[in-house]
């Protein structure tokens, strides 16, 4: 395999690797057995050493893998996150185009973390994360080409990490939900939730939600359903009490989607399409019908003048998103900058829509700026992205900010900021026509602003 352009960890495989995973070997007969055993450690001591240099604690005697009483029973290569959960380290050989997945692994995990071992070189690299599925829909064999960037394992962490600081507050929400399910364990829960909220739409997370919740209660012949698997008794479950948890799911799933400051709206996700991405929960300006341009608003960038033609370039140093993306073949940083669309666009089809992209250098780090506008029927939805330009250069500079300002005002509307492992953030609003607003990109004491009007 070669991904030249994924931002990728190498890990050397020291002594005291090698020593530990061939002790590990040495205890079966089955050369199958063996080796299966041997590449396990190994990927678990890249994927635990991945961690440590980045301040994530591990609990590496929770882990199965490297249990002798378990590793006969199970072919698994789990790390024990620290609080959060099991994460599971799949190894790879350098000439393999997919990446194995036992069925043993496919419950009780927050992810997976593949992992090439190349022995010649003593050399692990890390180069992949895969987000939990429904395990109904999990196969063996999954291409490596579908792992998402490894830094996305960094923001699911993220996602799991303050799911469960609120599940463990004393928000209403949250006491119902750890009353109700009294001792259950909180990052299982946390990570089925999860799990639910990106996999499934707007509309269907209420029933998914509930259904989960009802697992842990059983019916009165002691059978429950698990995840949004029915099972035969599922009738003796009583209606009332069906309603109350997909109610109090419903609930707990908005409390989520403020937090992580996303919605996916309408569109179900799949667990190929998921972004590292990092945004501030947008505010919706009250809108009014369409009108034309103000006589305030000349000077300022008209994106009417851009949805009236898309296709126009280099105004105001900015030029068309097609015309940027056809000069950025094979630069994976760019795999989810086109056609971006709000979300309030999903459910509604925009008239009209014009993407630009502006590039931009801070104290010698190249970014890009995109803005995409869209104009349905009686409003407008601007979305904008920051991305960092060169291949080498995988994130953002950390403390990047991006932001609106409402330019009547003069006070900061939006605003987010790049934390170290983003490589994309965004902002998104709607507003009336001719509101002028202005977008600012900063880092340190250097920033660039461009004033428009809608």
């Amino acid at each position: 395999m070669t991904y030249t352009s994924r931002p990728m960890f190498a890990v050397p495989l020291t002594s005291k690797a090698l020593k530990l995973a061939k002790s590990f070997q040495e205890q079966y007969e089955s050369p199958a057995k063996a080796r299966q055993v041997y590449l396990n450690t190994l990927a678990v001591y890249a994927v635990d050493t991945y961690c440590q240099c980045l301040g994530i604690e591990t609990d590496l005697e929770a882990s199965d893998s490297l249990n002798p009483a378990m590793q006969p029973l199970m072919d698994v290569a789990d790390l024990e996150i620290a609080g959060i959960g099991k994460l599971e380290c799949r190894p790879v050989l350098p000439a393999d185009e997919n990446c194995y997945i036992p069925a043993d692994t496919w419950e009780n995990r927050i992810g997976y973390v593949a992992v090439e071992i190349d022995e010649s070189s003593r050399e692990a690299t890390l180069f992949g994360f895969y987000p939990t599925i429904n395990h109904l829909e999990m196969m063996e064999q999954v291409s490596c080409d579908s792992f998402q960037p490894l830094e996305a394992f960094l923001d699911h962490l993220h996602r799991l990490e303050t799911a469960l600081d609120f599940f463990q507050s004393h928000n209403p929400v949250a006491v119902k939900v750890r009353e109700r399910l009294n001792e259950q364990s909180l990052p299982e829960i946390v990570t089925e939730m999860e799990r639910i909220y990106r996999t499934y739409n707007k509309y269907e997370r209420r029933y998914a939600g509930g259904e989960f919740l009802a697992s842990y209660l059983p019916t009165t012949k002691g059978v429950a359903f698990r995840g949004s698997t029915p099972v035969a008794d599922r009738e003796e479950f009583d209606d009332s009490q069906q309603t109350e948890l997909q109610d109090l799911a419903e609930e707990l799933l908005d409390k989520l989607d403020e937090i992580w400051g996303e919605d996916n709206s309408d569109e179900s996700v799949n667990s190929e399409s998921s972004t590292n991405q990092s945004s501030d929960a947008p505010g919706q300006i009250p809108q009014a019908a369409m009108v034309p341009p103000s006589p305030t608003t000349t000077g300022l960038i008209s994106l009417n003048e851009w949805l009236q033609n898309s296709e126009s370039n280099f105004q105001y140093n900015w030029q068309s998103l097609e015309s940027f993306l056809s000069n950025q073949e094979g630069n994976l940083i760019f795999r989810f900058a086109s056609a971006p669309r709000s979300r309030t666009a999903d459910t509604e089809s925009p008239t009209l829509s014009a993407s630009k992209v502006r590039e931009i250098s801070l104290a010698g780090n190249p970014v890009v700026l995109i803005v995409n506008c869209q104009k349905n029927t009686e409003k407008t939805e601007v979305l904008i992205r920051l991305y960092p330009l060169s291949v080498a250069q995988t994130y953002l500079p950390a403390g990047t900010k991006l932001i609106v300002i409402d330019s009547e005002s003069g006070e900061v509307f939006l605003e987010a900021q790049a934390r170290s492992a983003d490589n994309w953030i965004q902002l998104e609003f709607s507003g009336e026509a001719g509101e002028p607003f202005s977008i600012k990109v900063a880092l340190g004491d250097l920033s660039v602003t461009d004033n428009f009007a809608i």
